[in-house]
């Protein structure tokens, strides 16, 4: 019979690992590293041109118009990004 008093360790069984690894798994991760990149890096790149382009604005007493300039080049750097990230998904095999 058991002691009451006595406290027995809990039993934990190891938890089966989240994918099986290997070669596939990291080419997944991959591709969704790089689609989060596109969709991460075009808006931002915009909008980092607007307020850039704001602040020249504001320190220039120029108006509103270098905040739109400053979008319309940040909307350019955004597309050579997802250019420049497309071509290197192409050249290693397309994320296969």
């Amino acid at each position: 019979m058991r002691d009451p008093d006595t406290v027995e360790p809990a039993r934990s069984t190891p938890s089966p690992p989240l994918s099986s690894g290997g070669r596939g798994s990291h080419a997944r991760y991959a591709s969704v590293a790089r689609a989060s990149a596109a969709g991460l890096l075009f808006p931002l790149s915009i909008v980092a041109g607007f307020l850039l382009g704001k602040w020249i604005g504001r320190a220039l007493g120029a108006g509103t118009w270098p905040a739109f300039v400053g979008a319309a080049l940040g909307a350019a750097a955004g597309f050579w990004n997802l250019y420049r990230l497309l071509s290197g998904l192409e050249e290693s095999g397309g994320g296969r």
